[in-house]
């Protein structure tokens, strides 16, 4: 029997990983991923990765002046002057392009990232970027992503709801071109729906940033690829450690 090939998403060095935030509003998830990073600092353990760069395609977004304050260096294009200048569609795949290129060139210019983390970044993606930095760009969803009731414009915690679930739980992924979502890399704990009903989604979605997004965000970055943990074969398989993971990634236990 053939040994797969498996490919690190990233390979540790004696310097830091270098990751660049996308981000589109409040930067919540951002301030998470730093504040871990400063919580490690401050037990004595040197982070193995770093945000070295903030983009935004929504400048002066509240994300975007919190890193600023934070002294990282903030790269910024509004994708509506952009595309609208040229009067060209926002979702026309070739544009798309243009502009990411247009996001990529600036960041670059300071340093290429090792890993582009998308923390509440509200554009898609093309498909330049993602085969530039292919399997390092990940992304997360404020639910399961292996369940199939899922559908779009509808919050996670209602579709679960409706599904009949009584927890949920959310989920850290690749990044795909034309596919809603790529291969999971970790999961929350599960975190209960009980009592809830679906006109408190707000609340529900507070309850899932708080108990799993800024958790799992942080433990994908810090605790997994930057310690060399991950890595993917050619059927885009995920492995941890170099044991296949399942389709629902790592679970997360706290």
């Amino acid at each position: 029997m053939n040994t797969p090939l498996i490919e690190p998403i990233y390979s540790p060095s004696d310097e830091p990983m270098r990751v660049a935030v996308f981000l589109s509003g409040s930067g919540t998830s951002f301030m998470a991923m730093h504040e871990a990073g400063e919580r490690l600092r401050a037990s004595g353990v040197k982070p193995r990765a770093e945000i070295s760069a903030v983009f935004t395609n929504v400048p002066g977004c509240g994300g975007a002046l919190k890193a600023a304050g934070l002294g990282i260096p903030v790269l910024s294009l509004s994708s509506k002057i952009f595309f609208s200048s040229l009067g060209r569609n926002p979702d026309d795949d070739e544009m798309r392009d243009y502009y990411d290129a247009a996001a990529l060139a600036m960041i670059e210019e300071i340093r290429r990232p090792d890993l582009i983390v998308l923390a509440g970044y509200r554009r898609r993606p093309g498909a330049m970027l993602l085969g530039r930095y292919r399997n390092r760009v990940i992304n997360l969803y404020p639910g399961d992503i292996t369940k199939d009731y899922l559908v779009r414009g509808v919050d996670a915690s209602v579709q679960a709801m409706r599904a009949g679930e009584g927890s949920i739980k959310c989920t850290v992924y690749l990044e795909r071109e034309r596919e809603r979502f790529g291969p999971a890399i970790v999961q929350s704990e599960p975190i209960s729906l009980a009592g809830y009903k679906e006109q408190d989604a707000g609340a529900v979605s507070e309850l899932i940033r708080s108990r799993g997004e800024w958790k799992i965000y942080p433990y994908a970055v810090y605790n997994l690829i930057a310690g060399g943990r991950v890595g993917i074969d050619k059927n885009d398989n995920l492995y941890l450690d170099g044991r296949m993971l399942g389709k629902e990634g790592f679970q997360y236990g706290g």
